[in-house]
């Protein structure tokens, strides 16, 4: 008990110092799932899950039909082993980090495999000091680049450029401004750079896509952070008792949303200008933004 209130009054030391303190509309929620952990949306018209039970992703609509899948356990083109994370924020493509197989597969927006890149292959012909194992997280950029949380011995994050080599490593593990101890998810901003969740350190760092660590972000709250997503210049942070916005145009803190409690939220997208998904382990729950 006292853990959860000291959770909530580091929180009300941030909303007291924002500009307003909001409410999310809970407008329901859609999907069966059984242990979903990814979530992306696309074109503010398609919805995409990753389930790490079934080793699928889903599409669905905003009503929440289901008008796709892919995936079932397995090493082949069309199969999955443990994908934890998806992005189809580019809205051409799903990219989905196979964890397992350590592999990234590309899928077009109706989930046929177009093609796959294989860290087995390229481990066979590197040093060892830049193989590459399990990728975790997933983000690609608007020139094509492609950015993987992944284990690379010294570094935590892998570009990939045409979805073909491995052009850098970067985000160290050892001590530095850049250091990242456990990264969780990795997103594009408004340039072109990435945002990346250490969940480990409570923190959240940026680079541009050259890999050049550029700030990080550190609110101050207790507990971890669930996670973030980008929109039209604002990074959205997901904690347990509420979602902070940040603006990147101002370089500040600008809203506080409260939101009803729900069981094993893992991720969260946003819609668009006035929806935002908040995934949790067996549904998708739908929130408009309101003003109070």
């Amino acid at each position: 008990m006292k853990k959860l209130l000291s959770k909530y009054l580091a929180l009300v030391v941030i909303c007291t110092s924002l500009n307003s303190q909001d409410s999310l509309n809970y407008l329901g929620s859609l999907g069966k799932f059984q242990n979903a952990v990814s979530i992306s949306s696309s074109r503010e018209e398609f919805i995409f899950v990753s389930d790490l039970a079934l080793n699928k992703i889903y599409k669905l609509d905003i009503g929440g039909k289901e008008l796709a899948s892919f995936g079932g356990p397995g090493l082949g083109d069309n199969e999955l082993n443990l994908p934890l994370s998806i992005d189809a924020s580019n809205g051409l493509d799903v990219f989905v980090a196979d964890y397992q197989n350590n592999r990234i597969k590309r899928l077009d927006l109706k989930l046929n495999y177009i093609l796959s890149f294989d860290f087995n292959t390229y481990n066979q012909s590197t040093e060892s000091s830049a193989k590459i194992f399990n990728p975790s997280g997933i983000s690609t950029l608007s020139t094509g680049e492609l950015f993987v949380l992944c284990d690379a011995t010294n570094f935590k994050a892998a570009k990939l450029n045409n979805y073909s080599e491995v052009s850098l490593l970067f985000g160290s593990s050892n001590l530095g401004a850049d250091r990242m101890e456990k990264p969780s998810k990795i997103i594009n901003g408004n340039q072109l750079d990435v945002w990346i969740l250490d969940k480990a350190n409570g923190e959240i760092l940026n680079f541009n896509n050259f890999g050049t660590f550029v700030k990080k972000l550190s609110p101050k709250t207790e507990g971890e952070i669930i996670s973030v997503a980008f929109f039209n210049e604002n990074l959205f942070i997901l904690h347990a008792s509420g979602l902070i916005i940040y603006d990147l145009t101002k370089g500040q803190y600008s809203k506080f949303y409260k939101y009803p409690y729900f069981k094993n939220i893992t991720d969260i997208t946003i819609f668009d200008k006035n929806t935002v998904l908040f995934l949790a382990k067996d549904a998708v729950h739908k929130f408009s933004f309101q003003q109070n």
